[in-house]
Parts: C-alpha cells; sequence; structure tokens
C-alpha cells in the first residue's frame, strides 16, 4: 500500500474526572509524529481533549493510529470503527497493549508496549508488502482469524528520541506548545496498581540535560508540568537539571511534578526546586492505613509522611496529595483521608477507589469482583469493583462525599497561606469539578444503589 498521509490521534474521555481543568496532552503521539515526519511521511496529531476528531477529518489519510488508556478506550473504539476500512487503523497504548484481542475488534494492528520504534517498523512493512510477522512488537489477526503477536520489541532506546513534534497538531483549534516536559521513562517500583512497570521496565531511562532544556525553552514564561512519573527518581540527575535551569536562565513562571514521599528527606534537592519556583509536588501518599500500605507495596510509613509535608511547605512547595481507597478498606476510609489531609495542612488531593487497569497485578487480583467492563468508568472516581467491608454504593457515596467535603466553598476560601495563597484558586477549581462530576455521576451512583 502507498502511506502518503498518517494521523496520529491521542483519545480523551468525555466524562468529568480530576483533571477535568487542566488540558495537557500525553507526549507519547507527538514524539512518534517526530519520528514520522523524520522519516519523511507527512504526518498530523490530533488530540481529543482540545476538541472533538471527526471521521470525516480523518478521510484521507492511509493510516489512522490512535493512542489511549483504558478510560478513553470507549472514545478511541469509536472512533476506530468509523474510520476503518477507508484507513489502515493502528492502535496503541497501555489497554490495547494489555488487551490486544478486544483491541483488534476495531482495529488492524495494535502495537505493543513501546510504540516509537514499532510503529514506524509497521508503517515501512505496509507500504513495501513485506512480511508483517517480522515486526516486533505487534498484534493482528492472522488469515484464519485468530490473534497473532510477534515476539516483543527491544527497549526504546530513550535518550535518542526526538522531542515531541506539537506544532504537527495543525487543525486543532489551539497555537502555541502546551507545557509539558517529560524527561524519563520506567520506574523500579511495583505498585499493585500500577502499569508503568509493566509497560516500560523496572529501569529508568533518561533524556539528556541539553534536550530537556530544549525543551524548557519555548515554555519558560510559562506554567510547566514535568510528567514523570517520578522527576526525582535520580536525585543526583534531577539537581543538576535545575542548577542547569538556573545558570542558563531557564526557569520557568512555575513548575509541577510528581514524586515520591523519600524527596522530602532531601533539603538540597528541595532548596533547587524552590529556586527554580517549583508550585506543587504530585505525592503518592496512598493510604493512611499502614496494612493498606502494605498490600500496595509501598515502603513509606504513615507516621513519616506528617513530615515530609512540612518539610515541603518549608520550601515553599505545595503538596497534591494522591491517595488511593483499597477495596477492602472500611467504607469510611475517604473521610479519615479527607481528616488526614485537613489536619496536615494538604494543600490539593485525590482520592481514587482502586481501579484495576489491565496490565496490573490488581487486576489479575481482582477481575472476578469487577462490577462491570464499561471502561470510560475505569478513571479512579467510580467504583467498578465490588468491595469486601460494604455496598459499591456505599462506598462511593463516601468517595463523593468526602472529596465534597475537601473541595467545599467553606474550606476553599479558607486555605489561604502566606506564600502558597494560590491554594484558594486551585481549591475552588476543585469545589467546582466536584459539583460538575457530583451532578454528572448520578445515574451511575442510581445504578450502584439497584445493584445492591
Amino acid at each position: 500500500m502507498k502511506v502518503s498521509r498518517i494521523a496520529l490521534v491521542e483519545a480523551a474521555s468525555p466524562l468529568t474526572h480530576v483533571y477535568s481543568r487542566v488540558i495537557l496532552p500525553r507526549v507519547g503521539i507527538p514524539t512518534i509524529a517526530a519520528i514520522m515526519t523524520k522519516l519523511g511521511y507527512r504526518t498530523d496529531v490530533f488530540f481529543q481533549s482540545e476538541r472533538r476528531v471527526t471521521a470525516e477529518e480523518l478521510r484521507g489519510y492511509d493510516i489512522v493510529g490512535i493512542g489511549t488508556l483504558t478510560n478513553t478506550a470507549p472514545a478511541a473504539y469509536e472512533l476506530a470503527d468509523a474510520v476503518r476500512g477507508s484507513a489502515t487503523v493502528v492502535m496503541g497504548g497501555p489497554h490495547p497493549t494489555f488487551m490486544p484481542e478486544e483491541a483488534l475488534a476495531h482495529a488492524d494492528y495494535v502495537v505493543l508496549v513501546e510504540g516509537e520504534d514499532t510503529f514506524p517498523a509497521l508503517v515501512r512493512v505496509l507500504e513495501s508488502g513485506g512480511d508483517r510477522a517480522g515486526v516486533n512488537g505487534i498484534a493482528y489477526r492472522n488469515g484464519t482469524g485468530e490473534v497473532h503477536k510477534t515476539p516483543p520489541a527491544a527497549r526504546v532506546d530513550y535518550a535518542s528520541l526526538p522531542s515531541p513534534d506539537f506544532t504537527l497538531a495543525r487543525r486543532n483549534g489551539r497555537s502555541g506548545i502546551p507545557p509539558i516536559v517529560v524527561t524519563s521513562r520506567g520506574c523500579p517500583h511495583d505498585c499493585c496498581f500500577c502499569s508503568v512497570t509493566s509497560l516500560y521496565g523496572r529501569r529508568y531511562r533518561f533524556k539528556s540535560t541539553e534536550q530537556v532544556l530544549s525543551e524548557v525553552r519555548p515554555v519558560v514564561r510559562r506554567s510547566v508540568n514535568v510528567g514523570d512519573d517520578n522527576f526525582c527518581a535520580n536525585p543526583g540527575r534531577a539537581k543538576e537539571l535545575l542548577r542547569e535551569m538556573i545558570a542558563r536562565d531557564l526557569v520557568p513562571k512555575r513548575w509541577s511534578c510528581q514524586c515520591t514521599v523519600g524527596a522530602a528527606s532531601d533539603d538540597e534537592l528541595l532548596e533547587l526546586m524552590r529556586r527554580t519556583r517549583c508550585r506543587m509536588a504530585y505525592i503518592g501518599i496512598e493510604s493512611v492505613r499502614p496494612e493498606t500500605l502494605a498490600a500496595f507495596g509501598k515502603a513509606h510509613e504513615v507516621e513519616a509522611i506528617a513530615g515530609s509535608i512540612e518539610n515541603f511547605h518549608r520550601h515553599d512547595i505545595g503538596v497534591h496529595g494522591m491517595f488511593v481507597v483499597s477495596m477492602d478498606d472500611p467504607v469510611d476510609t475517604p473521610h479519615q483521608i479527607v481528616d488526614y489531609a485537613l489536619r496536615h495542612d494538604i494543600d490539593t488531593i485525590q482520592v481514587f477507589a482502586l481501579t484495576p487497569f489491565p496490565g496490573t497485578p490488581s487486576f489479575r487480583q481482582l477481575e472476578g469482583r469487577l462490577l462491570h467492563r464499561e471502561w470510560q468508568y475505569f478513571d479512579g472516581m467510580h467504583v467498578v469493583v465490588r468491595p469486601s467491608t460494604c455496598t459499591p454504593y456505599e462506598l462511593q457515596v463516601s468517595l463523593i462525599g468526602a472529596l465534597n467535603r475537601f473541595y467545599s466553598l467553606g474550606h476553599a476560601l479558607s486555605s489561604y497561606r502566606r506564600r502558597r495563597g494560590w491554594r484558594v484558586k486551585y481549591r475552588l477549581g476543585g469545589h467546582f469539578n466536584m459539583r460538575r462530576l457530583t451532578r454528572e455521576n448520578r445515574g451511575y451512583v442510581e445504578r450502584l444503589r439497584r445493584m445492591g
């Protein structure tokens, strides 16, 4: 087949979720687009989070690649069904990687795990008419309709990848480069509810300091999100990067990152984060119950978390606490978490019901307790597993009630702190987001009530 035009689409969910007020596309699709452009293919990028992408505007493309998470899979499948036949459809991302048989009901090929090497190899084979079985890291249906998976592809040399090219999103109605920078891939931890290790392995792979700085430069006057799973995974490397940002006058207006509780014990690191105007650290606290932390495979202790929060605050860095409610926790656990967050003055929080995403240990453990497989609800804000200590309805009501309490108008308006005055705006945003989410989910809550 002749390949002259390629469309790459990042799917999005239409439901309200904890990050609905922030539109930050992931970097995988524009990175692959940069690779394909360098190889000479005309490539366009589309982000459904910015606007709805129709099948009509994808007509005329020879290959349509669609990347999807679990909660965006229904939207991805709907788009794939609409364009399949007029174009070869290739799906990738965490959900298709771990559910290839399901994805192949809507797509011609699935790219498994990482796509930066595999997708170009697949396109070249399709164009030349070569043997697709020779492309490592894909799944497809053979002549008898059976799903065939080729051997896994080698890990991508992350340091050699080009920077994501967001300028290829020509039709999205928004100009400029989104303020997201990702500097690493992989994670040595193996949390039961996370698929990062299954996808990217247990060793960190890093971009060079020079490449990261080149990606910061176009967005340096903006609020930047560092999208690593753990920016502080290698403290020495993180410090080197922050020092270079200072030395080269590439300090953003403000920035945020995700890191572990352990980062709080490194005062030198926190001071560099303060000097480079880090506003918020997203910390995986996970639980306030020691037995739940142990079940999750987390090494930190509840008693140590309060000191970590205080140390971030001493360096004028806000804390976004990320919590997960186990399906074996008591029904009032979401309220215990909110009590803890208010007592220790955590700036903002998210409290998710444990969601067993395909590819995680939790999925294997809890698959038999799933209430349904309506993937759009697998976003942490919806109870999708039958709890052991209460009904799904009771846990769902507790979860929504606790978050509405934390983000109440009273708590938002009284949340001002010296050097962290932005908390008022952030909590007000959470207040209005929760009001919208509560209205939107009345039907789902009623379904759970009838389910018993």
